[in-house]
């Protein structure tokens, strides 16, 4: 288990000196935890703290009763019971793709070694560069060799900071799948850093929403999905619209905000919400529709089908 009590750390793009904070929770053994928030609000130095890349300001942070300590105590920064997966890669430029990632597996059979290194390389799409060595790699391809790196070992904490966010999508869900399976196996605890909604709602059980170095939400990933306690923190994670009471036909004692799943088109029946067609796109997925309602507001909702500019429209809430 991972324990952050009244934690105060520093972070780059701060505007006071003090630090922020105070920032309390606890991860369970084998639960996946997505922290997001916007570029600058905290998320990669919170990580390293965790880790023990840097040093508290105040508080401490404990993983499965020990206390995890900073570099001012530490000859050598970092924990050996959590691995972190980060964009800023490191390998080694004198070895081999084979060798960078057999290099973690010390103390290891050569048979598991081999199996090991095999299934990684086949993951990464490295088959072919296995026996090239990686000063010579692009760094696109030097990124994937770090990550094998960081996956040859699934430690009991895994620590995610955005790690495959510039490698191409079917590679990027293989590779999610890919730890979540191995997780799951191993019993391990995840971080995952993103400022993909996305990416935070298909994997994490839980979600905590970070802004300025301070936690403004944290919960089930449902429950803070579905019920923000702001409209900042529903756009952070996904299109949101702001249902007023002159909107619903259903008695409202204030305004809610409401996801585009939320609210489906009917063709008969009692309508909650009537309204008019002002646009309508296709994403890709579904189509996105904006709607206008009797009382002047705009309401974005997700279907199936096409529906043409101008059309008087009924919806009902899901």
């Amino acid at each position: 288990m991972l324990q952050l009590k009244n934690v105060f750390y520093n972070y780059p793009n701060q505007n006071y000196f003090k630090g922020v904070g105070p920032i309390n929770l606890t991860l369970e053994k084998g639960k996946v935890l997505a922290i997001v928030g916007k570029s600058g609000s905290g998320k990669t130095s919170l990580i390293k703290c965790i880790y023990g890349l840097v040093d508290l300001i105040d508080g401490e942070i404990k993983f499965n009763n020990t206390r995890v300590l900073g570099p001012a105590f530490n000859l050598i920064p970092g924990n050996e019971n959590m691995s972190l997966v980060s964009q800023d890669f490191y390998v080694l430029d004198n070895h081999t793709v084979e060798e960078n990632i057999t290099d973690k597996l010390i103390g290891y059979t050569n048979e598991y070694k081999q199996q090991r290194v095999n299934k990684l390389l086949k993951l990464l799409d490295l088959q072919v560069l296995k026996n090239t060595k990686a000063r010579f790699l692009s760094t696109g391809q030097k990124q994937r060799v770090a990550i094998g790196r960081a996956l040859a070992i699934i430690p009991p904490l895994m620590l995610l900071d955005e790690p495959f966010s510039n490698l191409d999508a079917i590679l990027n869900t293989k590779l999610f799948d890919f730890v979540l399976k191995e997780v799951k196996k191993n019993k391990t605890s995840v971080i995952l850093i993103t400022h993909q909604a996305e990416e935070a709602l298909k994997y994490a059980d839980e979600v905590a929403v970070l802004d300025n170095g301070k936690i403004n939400q944290i919960g089930n990933t449902l429950d803070v999905y579905y019920n923000p306690k702001n409209t900042k923190l529903a756009g952070l994670l996904g299109a949101y619209s702001i249902l007023n009471p002159n909107d619903i036909k259903t008695k409202l004692k204030s305004k809610k905000v409401i996801r585009p799943n939320q609210l489906k088109i009917i063709k008969s029946g009692v309508a909650d919400i009537e309204g008019q067609v002002e646009t309508c796109f296709f994403n890709g997925k579904c189509y996105e529709i904006l709607i206008n309602t009797i009382s002047d507001n705009q309401i974005l909702i997700y279907h199936s089908a096409e529906t043409k500019e101008g059309h008087a429209i009924k919806l009902s809430l899901v």
